[in-house]
């Protein structure tokens, strides 16, 4: 994977979790979609529109994967099945806000993700609880409070942004990068952030 930043995530509406990628010249990177009836958290990234030529699978690890989602570590592999590397949420922190690891095959973390404002979720949650009007309240939330997530490298300087976009019918992110991001480095990012909207576009 190659791709020209910004990148664009657009979930599709129908019944089916399906999101495709596509980069600053709109050129298509991947079409995804979560496996249906899996036991574990499964997804499953495509080259084509079709869903004909599969590159990679994402799946959740340990028993109750999927479960305890603020534990999972969610493992990227190629078609060939070589690993690309995981991405780790961070525990109890996962619960307040969104904290994440990206590790490389070899399991050494490479970069962190986290929610710019984790309290935007509480907020959200204490209106979606109101008797009667708690939902229509949520829901105009939700249109107008987007969160946004900074991804930064292992020396803590900040390397890409992700921004929810507003957007009534579908679930729409776009991802900038504020330094360059290492060519070696493009799939693992490009993947792991795959998994971070579709975890977290619930989420404002």
């Amino acid at each position: 994977m190659k791709p020209t930043f910004p990148l664009t995530l657009v979930f599709k509406f129908s019944l089916l979790t399906e999101l495709r990628v596509t980069d600053a010249h709109g050129t298509l990177i991947a079409v995804v979609r979560e496996k249906f009836f899996s036991v574990r958290d499964e997804v499953r990234v495509y080259a084509d529109e079709d869903r004909k030529q599969q590159t990679h699978s994402i799946r959740a690890q340990g028993l109750m994967a999927g479960a305890l989602d603020w534990r999972a570590r969610r493992e990227i592999r190629r078609r060939d099945g070589s690993v690309v590397g995981a991405l780790q949420a961070q525990g109890l922190r996962t619960l307040w806000g969104a904290s994440y690891e990206l590790l490389d095959a070899s399991g050494t973390p490479r970069l962190t993700i986290r929610d710019d404002h984790p309290w935007l979720s509480v907020v959200e949650g204490v209106m979606g609880a109101l008797p009667l009007i708690g939902d229509f309240v949520a829901l105009g939330f939700d249109y107008l409070v987007n969160p946004t997530y900074t991804v930064t490298d292992v020396d803590g300087q900040p390397t890409l942004r992700v921004r929810k976009r507003r957007s009534l019918f579908s679930r729409r992110f776009v991802v900038d990068e504020l330094r360059p991001v290492r060519p070696e480095d493009a799939e693992l990012i490009v993947l792991g952030l795959v998994q971070l909207v579709l975890r977290e576009r619930e989420r404002g």
